[in-house]
């Protein structure tokens, strides 16, 4: 017999944390799966696909969100900046104001540029980047993602 605590019913995200104080949540409504190497650990949901450095993993686990029904993915970072995926785009809130924003290939190529606005706040198709991977990169946060 299996019982499970209230307390876990009521979670819907999978938690991950890096050591650089970056939080990424996936909602379980996407389901979220985890596959590993030696070296690194993928995420994959139905909407995106994200590839973290095991040595740059804290911890891992399951918590409870408030989160709108169209976040597939949202990423924290610490001093109130925020990225998340909805609906085929990126969307940053809370960023340094006419920052910089760089797409890249896995390659390295840079395939686009934007500059967020003067709040700090963008949203970034990724509609047609095709089913690819690249590395999303503004100066403080880096991921890589599958455009999907």
């Amino acid at each position: 017999m299996v019982t499970f605590s209230a307390f876990a019913i009521e979670q819907n995200v999978v938690a991950i944390y890096q050591l650089d104080g970056q939080k990424a949540l996936f909602a379980f409504a996407d389901q979220p799966e985890v596959t590993y190497t030696a070296t690194d650990l993928t995420l994959t949901t139905t909407k995106t696909s994200v590839q973290y450095s095991i040595s740059q993993l804290k911890k891992i686990q399951f918590e409870t969100a408030e989160m709108s029904e169209d976040i597939g993915l949202y990423i924290d970072e610490v001093q109130d900046k925020r990225f998340l995926f909805r609906d085929g785009s990126i969307v940053i809130e809370g960023g340094e104001p006419n920052s910089l924003v760089n797409i890249y290939t896995v390659s390295g190529v840079l395939t686009a540029q934007y500059r967020l606005d003067g709040n700090g706040s963008a949203v970034i198709s990724t509609q047609g980047l095709g089913g690819n991977a690249y590395i999303f990169s503004n100066g403080s946060i880096t991921f890589k993602f599958i455009a999907q």
